[in-house]
């Protein structure tokens, strides 16, 4: 055979073997094009199941929630007064929904109704009175719950065993001539009552 020849089949072996490998690589596309599939539908799929999730759900209503919020407040003076009052009502009710839930804090909640109340109370007397009466009602409902606490903790033997502590520590430190460890009576004093908090509640 001559050289040319053997050149000619050199190639023609070539590009075979190219035609063999690029058609492999189509077969292996399209093969991995199924499982590519199927593994953006899990990620899909899971990604629908954690949004169906009541804390998600929860998310989504409390952002839409604030949204509104910021809307109404932002807009209530160029609404109607039926229109404001509707609104304001929807809030309210919304507010007292995440109040009883303990999702807005007693802070959270009073600006929100202070703010309602400006917004829908045109008269300032009225208003201040409003406000007076809705910040003793908070005052009433803390004085409550400090009283609820310190009865639980008369009753709770843990609570008594660090009270007991904590004059014995106090006593024990003012009497101190030196404070170990390069601290002020202060910070010895804290640290000493922090560890028999932590050893009244193990």
């Amino acid at each position: 055979m001559t050289r040319t020849k053997l050149l000619l089949i050199a190639l023609a072996a070539a590009a075979l073997a190219a035609a063999v490998l690029v058609a492999r690589s189509r077969d292996a596309q399209a093969s991995a094009a199924p499982a590519a599939n199927a593994r953006s539908a899990s990620v899909e799929a899971r990604q629908a199941a954690l949004l169906a999730t009541p804390q998600a759900r929860a998310y989504r209503d409390r952002e839409q929630f604030r949204g509104e919020a910021k809307r109404y407040f932002r807009d209530a003076a160029s609404l109607g007064q039926a229109e404001r009052l509707r609104q304001a009502q929807a809030l309210q009710r919304d507010v007292d929904a995440y109040e009883r839930a303990g999702e807005l804090s007693a802070g959270e909640t009073m600006l929100l109704r202070v703010a309602l109340i400006q917004a829908t109370v045109p008269d300032q007397a009225e208003q201040m009175r409003q406000v007076e009466a809705l910040a003793e009602r908070y005052r009433a409902v803390a004085d409550q719950r400090n009283a609820q606490w310190l009865a639980q903790q008369r009753n709770d033997p843990r609570f008594q065993s660090y009270k007991q502590r904590e004059a014995e520590v106090v006593a024990q430190v003012m009497a101190m001539t030196r404070i170990p460890g390069g601290l002020t009576r202060d910070e010895y004093l804290r640290q000493r009552l922090q560890d028999e908090r932590e050893s009244a509640y193990r």
